[in-house]
């Protein structure tokens, strides 16, 4: 089975963690890496309801969006509200990992996963995210560029949008003299060596340095390796919050409604905003959204779906040409459990024995009632 740590890092390739808000409180909180996994269960909240239904499926992971601990805990009392939880956590043998806002904000997190449920086209983030890049150099002998550049790929180096193996090459002639206590790939202690090398340049998310720099250390055949790194600012692209874009074909506006409503297994919707009779453009938002109107708007999208709207909202909306459509929090984010979902039993390194054991909790996640 694998441990914490190994679920983990499949989980922060997907949502890494320093996309998450400053504010949030994201990865491990309770528990321990080393703790081998006997069952997966995602949810939306940790509740009582939840660890009782991984407690039945034999589960002692769970996987949540909103985060437990938001803020430092001055007790734990059990004849508290909410004390149950940690009662039955703290007896339990549970580890509980969180991905919050850095899934939201992940190029194929929450947010893209609604746009593609929506069948949104030409997508692009409501507000774009800037993750830190580093560009990599490094000097490669002729002969070994093949395996230096499919162990760099491999390690996800490369990746510029869509776009994955982007490199450039340059040949030129490198110098060095191996001294005593060497052991040199090319030519012999004492003298001047000319080899004919490639000078490599790909490009690296700065959270990827680790993984990365050692693959190419493993890969390079130079007892000494030459290699420079620079920081550079890039836009993601992709990673940010909300998603923009098109559908395929421009809609009667009620039929839109139906099939939003439809999508979300007939949740009842609240709209307002400015009227109107079709729609092509349209602006998707998992939990609180109100305050990106402006930059829906800014980004040509002439509805926006979300949650949380206030009296205000809708007024603002109709004054900039806006139409809102909201959806209940719950009911937005916890479509997104299904991606990762998806995204763990896609990867190699969990057997088909334990994807098996990946569950949603069935259990209510609707705080309230419509009557």
């Amino acid at each position: 089975m694998p441990t914490v740590k190994e679920i983990a890092t499949i989980l922060e390739k997907l949502a890494p963690l320093e996309l998450a808000e400053k504010w949030d409180n994201v990865g491990l909180q309770v528990g321990r890496f080393d703790r081998e996994v006997s069952g997966l269960v995602l949810a939306l909240d940790l509740t009582t309801a939840v660890l009782k239904e991984a407690q039945q499926l034999e589960a002692n992971l769970i996987v949540t969006h909103h985060p437990l601990i938001f803020k430092p805990l001055n007790y734990l009392r059990f004849d508290r509200p909410g004390g149950e939880v940690w009662e039955q956590l703290l007896t339990g043998n549970f580890s509980i990992y969180t991905l919050h806002t850095n899934f939201d904000r992940s190029a194929d997190g929450l947010n893209q996963y609604l746009a593609e449920q929506l069948k949104l086209e030409k997508t692009a983030p409501v507000e774009e995210g800037v993750e830190e890049y580093l560009k990599l150099v490094v000097f490669v002998p002729e002969e070994a560029i093949d395996q230096v550049f499919t162990a760099l790929t491999n390690a996800g180096a490369g990746w510029v949008g869509k776009y994955s193996h982007c490199t450039f090459r340059m040949a030129g002639v490198g110098t060095f003299l191996p001294r005593e206590g060497t052991t040199p790939y090319l030519g012999e202690q004492g003298v001047v060596e000319y080899v004919n090398e490639i000078r490599l340049e790909t490009i690296i998310p700065a959270r990827n340095k680790k993984r990365v720099i050692g693959a190419l250390l493993a890969a390079h055949p130079y007892e000494e390796v030459a290699y420079d790194l620079y920081p550079v600012a890039q836009a993601t692209g992709r990673a940010g919050l909300g998603r923009v874009g098109v559908l395929p074909t421009e809609m009667l506006f009620e039929k839109f409604l139906a099939y939003v409503k439809n999508l979300f297994n007939g949740e009842p919707l609240r709209w307002g905003g400015y009227q109107r009779d079709r729609v092509k453009k349209v602006a998707v938002l998992g939990g609180s959204g109100g305050k990106f109107i402006h930059q829906a708007k800014q980004k040509g999208a002439e509805l926006l779906i979300t949650s949380d709207l206030g009296y205000h909202d809708f007024l603002l909306a109709e004054q900039i040409g806006l139409t809102l459509v909201e959806i209940g929090h719950h009911t937005m984010e916890a479509i997104g459990l299904q991606r990762i979902k998806e995204y763990l039993e896609q990867d190699p390194l969990l057997t088909k024995e334990f994807q098996q054991r990946i569950y949603i909790s069935q259990s209510k996640i609707k705080p309230y009632n419509l009557f």
